[in-house]
C-alpha cells in the first residue's frame, strides 16, 4: 500500500522519482540549491557544500566548521557562498574557497547578479554589491523588514523583505521601495514575503498572511500585482488550498510551471491553467529550494534531504 501511495504521488506531479537519499542529523539541513555545471550545487547548516548529480547523488562535499549557508550563486566562474554573520566565501575555477571581507556582521539571505553585479539581501534592510574580486560594499535601505530574497533580469533586479516590501533598481545602485501591504491595504490581507524569482516576462513572489496562510503574487512590471489562488487537486480528486509556508521558487520553462518548495515536505506545481494546480508530499522535512536543468528537477531541505524528479514525462 505505501509503494502504491508513493507512486501515485509522482504520478501525480507527472514526474518520476530518481532519488531519495537521508541525512539523519535532525535540526541541520540543506538552505540553498543552485544549477552548477551538469548538476547542482547545495548547502546549508554547518557549512556544508555539496555537489549533486542530476540523478541526486552526492559526488563531492566540503564542510566549513562553525558556517551556516543560507545562499548561493555561480557567476563569471566563481561560486560564491554567504550565509549568518556576513559570511562570504568565493572559489574560483581552482575549487579552493577564500573567505572574503563582506562588510556587513548581519545574515546574508539571498544573492543574484544584475548589470555585472553582484547584488545580496541582507537582515536589516541592507543590500551588499561588489564583483566577486574585491571586498563589498553595503548600501542600507529604509526598510522595515529583512531584505530574504533577491531576483534580477536583463532590465531591472527586485528583492522583497519579510515586512511586506518590494524593492527595484535599475542600476544596482538606486532602490525603489513599495510597502506592499499599504499599496494594497483593503484589497489584500497584509502579507510578508519569503521569495522571489524574476524572469524575463513575469515576477512571482510568494510569502504569508498575517493569518497564517501561504500567498502567491504574480506581476509583469512590478507595479500591479495579481494573486495566484493556491488552491489543487490531490491523487484521488479531492479539492484542497495550500495551507503551509512556501520557501522556494523555481520555473520550468518548457512547460510554463511554477514550482514552490514547502514546509512539510510538500510541493506544489503550477502551471498556466489555474485551475490544474498539483501537489505532492515528498518528505517529513521542510523542502527549502528547487533548481531545475532542462526537464530535471531537485528538492533539498531540512536533515540534508535531497529528491529529485523527472519533468515533463
Amino acid at each position: 500500500m505505501k509503494f502504491r501511495i508513493l507512486h501515485a504521488v509522482f504520478i501525480f506531479l507527472g514526474g518520476i522519482l530518481l532519488s531519495s537519499p537521508g541525512y539523519a542529523n535532525k535540526g541541520e539541513g540543506y538552505r540553498c540549491l543552485i544549477r552548477y555545471g551538469d548538476g547542482f550545487l547545495a548547502a546549508g547548516s554547518g557549512g556544508q557544500i555539496d555537489w549533486i548529480s542530476v540523478s541526486g547523488e552526492k559526488t563531492k562535499s566540503e564542510k566549513f566548521p562553525g558556517e551556516n549557508f543560507n545562499c548561493l550563486l555561480e557567476y563569471n566562474n566563481l561560486v560564491i557562498a554567504s550565509g549568518e554573520r556576513g559570511t562570504i566565501l568565493i572559489s574560483s575555477n581552482n575549487g579552493i574557497f577564500r573567505k572574503v571581507e563582506s562588510g556587513t556582521v548581519r545574515n546574508i539571505n539571498s544573492l543574484t547578479v544584475f548589470n555585472g553585479i553582484i547584488i545580496a539581501g541582507v537582515d536589516q534592510g541592507e543590500i551588499i554589491t561588489g564583483d566577486g574580486s574585491g571586498s563589498f560594499k553595503k548600501n542600507h535601505l529604509g526598510l522595515k523588514g529583512n531584505i530574504v530574497s533577491v531576483s534580477a533580469r536583463a532590465s531591472e533586479c527586485f528583492g522583497v523583505t519579510d515586512e511586506g516590501e518590494i524593492i527595484r533598481s535599475l542600476d544596482g545602485s538606486k532602490w525603489e521601495i513599495t510597502d506592499f501591504n499599504k499599496v494594497y491595504a483593503g484589497y489584500y490581507k497584509p502579507c510578508y514575503f519569503t521569495a522571489i524569482l524574476v524572469t524575463e516576462n513575469r515576477i512571482a513572489v510568494t510569502g504569508i498572511r498575517n493569518d497564517g496562510s501561504p500567498v502567491m503574487m504574480f506581476s509583469n512590471k512590478g507595479g500591479v500585482w495579481t494573486e495566484r489562488i493556491l488552491n489543487y487537486t490531490d491523487d484521488h480528486g479531492i479539492k484542497g488550498y495550500l495551507s503551509d509556508t512556501p520557501n522556494g521558487i523555481s520555473y520550468y520553462e518548457q512547460g510554463d510551471e511554477y514550482y514552490i518548495a514547502c514546509s512539510k515536505g510538500k510541493l506544489m506545481k503550477l502551471p498556466s491553467c489555474s485551475q490544474c494546480n498539483k501537489l505532492a508530499v515528498f518528505s517529513e522535512e521542510d523542502l527549502e529550494e528547487i533548481s531545475i536543468i532542462e526537464n530535471k528537477l531537485m528538492i533539498v531541505g531540512g536533515n540534508f534531504f535531497i529528491r529529485g524528479l523527472n519533468l515533463g514525462l
